[in-house]
């Protein structure tokens, strides 16, 4: 019976090995959540605020994109802000994305943005997505180290003859 078990083991930490190498490149999950997503169409110079919610604490991340149709915008601004403070604030011509922090609660996106004359049209789109601050766990780590127990258990049970 014992030089069963001996047998056993070597091929049980191979496939342990095998299974942690696995597990090793798989992402932690997120509950990541799009809270805002808007095209606009501007001529001349417009503003435009939004206004979304943060369910929790975490991080917000807004990309503004200037979109080329017909001709770009000019100029494009971006400002989060609370009831009290800025929480991230850019400016420019070209697209950007950018990641603050956040606690749970109601915040505001401005949105300023010029065509290259009073005539002419443009386009940009705005996406905000939250992702929380502590992730969820790895379901899949969870299941297959479930998994390889199960058939640790049943090998020693069939090796030892219960």
């Amino acid at each position: 019976m014992k030089s069963r078990c001996l047998k056993f083991l070597p091929r049980a930490g191979l496939l342990a090995l095998v299974a942690a190498l696995g597990m090793a490149h798989i992402p932690q999950a997120h509950a990541d959540m799009m809270l805002l997503a808007d095209t606009t169409m501007v001529t001349g110079t417009q503003s435009a605020v939004f206004s979304f919610t943060a369910p929790a604490d975490g991080y917000v991340t807004a990309n503004l994109q200037n979109l080329n149709w017909q001709k770009p915008l000019s100029s494009l601004s971006f400002q989060a802000t609370s009831g009290t403070s800025i929480m991230s604030s850019w400016s420019g011509a070209d697209s950007k994305s950018e990641t603050f922090q956040v606690t749970a609660g109601n915040y505001f996106a401005h949105i300023v943005a010029t065509t290259a004359d009073n005539l002419d049209v443009g386009l940009y789109s705005l996406n905000l997505s939250f992702t929380p601050t502590v992730p969820l766990p790895a379901s899949s780590l969870l299941l297959l180290t479930g998994i390889f127990g199960m058939f640790l258990v049943s090998r020693a049970r069939r090796s030892f003859g219960f």
